[in-house]
């Protein structure tokens, strides 16, 4: 998570977050107040402040988090799998990535790819929709461990409380990312003025771009494995529209469909509660 004065950006790992860490700390004239790189969103986050997370079509997630960990022996997932015994999966190979994806996919291997994933709704949930439960729901780790989760319903309760007021494909990074600055801009301070979602897309660098595996694309995968990702993933699907578009659906701050308020929590919560109170005895005592 990377958080401003302003405004917070909830970090998902191979959207793009790179190339969005280098536009926001280069276009903002603010203090950064938190950065904590794919880390999960903490409990007190102030949620009047505007707070936006980075997404993509999951099957070419998966195809990016692969291609990094077998291309350049770097990544989170990758250490993690090394360290359980698992590098041979990360052989950079069309075929290979069949073999990891099935690996996965399967929640007999839960608990590898995360500890806690395998005790936390691993058969209605993959990976990939358990990160983003991870990373914008304050405690979602804990909530889950503490109950088994059988039911899609049950799910979508826990994340309807995710903190994020938008998002940003990276299928239209440029565009997107210049609608929710826009539609901001009265709260936020910027070094120079914004001018056009294209002026945006040309101050962008490419950044910490996954290798490119010969043979590998989301067109290449077996319709069996395209099939799983979609049965698993499906709330990353539904969240976002991925169910209905290869390029997603667009958010809010396109579509002009402001998000709702969010409830202040933590300290301003308890504060809103003290003056509440400190009302009703200043009526009580004048009657």
């Amino acid at each position: 998570m990377l958080e401003y004065e302003n405004v917070a950006y909830i970090d998902l790992q191979k959207t793009g977050s790179s190339t969005i860490k280098y536009v926001l700390s280069n276009l903002l004239a603010e203090d950064e107040v938190t950065r904590s790189s794919h880390r999960g969103i903490y409990e007190d986050f102030d949620r009047s402040k505007p707070c936006f997370i980075s997404v993509r079509e999951p099957l070419s997630l998966y195809i990016s988090l692969f291609s990094f960990g077998a291309g350049s022996k770097r990544g989170g997932l990758y250490r993690t799998l090394c360290r359980r015994g698992r590098e041979d999966l990360f052989a950079p190979t069309r075929e290979a990535f069949e073999l990891w994806l099935d690996f996965m996919l399967d929640p007999q291997n839960a608990e590898l790819l995360k500890s806690g994933y395998g005790s936390a709704g691993n058969a209605e949930i993959g990976f990939l929709s358990y990160r983003l439960l991870f990373i914008c729901v304050p405690n979602a780790q804990k909530r889950m461990q503490k109950k088994r989760f059988h039911e899609r319903d049950e799910i979508r309760a826990l994340f309807a409380r995710h903190l994020y007021k938008d998002y940003v494909r990276l299928e239209n990074l440029a565009g997107d990312l210049f609608s929710f600055l826009s539609l901001h801009s009265a709260r936020l301070r910027f070094r120079e003025p914004l001018t056009t979602a294209d002026r945006l897309m040309a101050d962008i660098p490419k950044r910490n771009a996954s290798p490119k595996i010969a043979g590998l694309s989301v067109d290449t995968v077996s319709p069996e494995l395209r099939e799983r990702v979609r049965d698993r993933e499906w709330l990353f699907y539904e969240a976002f529209g991925y169910d209905t578009d290869p390029k997603g659906r667009p958010p809010g701050s396109i579509t002009g469909e402001r998000p709702q308020e969010a409830k202040p929590s933590g300290p301003k919560r308890r504060e809103r509660r003290r003056e509440r109170r400190a009302a009703r005895q200043t009526e009580s005592s004048q009657t």
